[in-house]
């Protein structure tokens, strides 16, 4: 059987209103957010792609040699799922990785661990449940989805949990993935940020 084609898809298109600037370039431990995303996904991914907002377009063309691209013109701004959708309709692959640009705390391992569950027969998704909470964009999502995406987005039902009603998803927990929680922490204003920053990278090493 041939080895399923896995792509790696970077969603940097918020607004990043609460948080006051664009957190893709928000820094941690010298790093931009994005790079933690980049590097979780890169070992792990036949191809990788950023789905960008058009004010950062270029200072991501500037700093990376990663694919950039914007929401295609009809579903512009239409949040995840637009993004979700453009990059599935750009590259074809058996299956996509998913990271946000501001959980910088993800790992390669985690990533790793999520696409070990794809190999389940009929799975159309496989989503974390971190304390209770769903988490849809840190997530593996097969290529059959996207024509769900197409349809919630034409309906104007933006929401990922619409999305995952949908699906045949395998929702692992913190005790099947053996992670840290902090992985999945999603940085939303500048509380939590400097939250973050006294945080040794040390605190998320060697979970397994």
């Amino acid at each position: 059987m041939n080895k399923a084609k896995i792509t790696g898809i970077l969603l940097a298109g918020g607004e990043s209103r609460r948080f006051g600037s664009h957190k893709a370039f928000a820094k941690l431990h010298h790093k931009y957010f994005y790079e933690y995303a980049i590097e979780a996904l890169e070992g792990n991914v036949d191809e990788l792609l950023i789905v960008s907002h058009p004010a950062l377009e270029g200072q991501f063309r500037n700093q990376t040699t990663v694919e950039v691209l914007l929401d295609v013109p009809e579903y512009k701004g239409n949040g995840p799922l637009a993004g979700i959708f453009t990059a599935m309709q750009k590259q074809s692959s058996d299956w996509y990785v998913i990271l946000p640009c501001d959980t910088p705390l993800v790992s390669d391992e985690l990533v790793k661990q999520l696409i070990t569950f794809t190999k389940e027969e009929g799975i159309d998704a496989v989503v974390p449940i971190i304390n209770n909470r769903q988490q849809p964009l840190i997530a593996v999502y097969h290529s059959r989805v996207v024509k769900k995406i197409e349809q919630l987005l034409n309906e104007k039902n933006l929401k990922m949990s619409l999305l995952l009603d949908r699906c045949n998803v395998k929702f692992v927990k913190n005790h099947d993935l053996r992670r840290h929680e902090s992985e999945f922490e999603n940085i939303n204003n500048q509380t939590e940020y400097e939250k973050i920053q006294q945080k040794p990278m040390t605190d998320i090493s060697n979970q397994d």
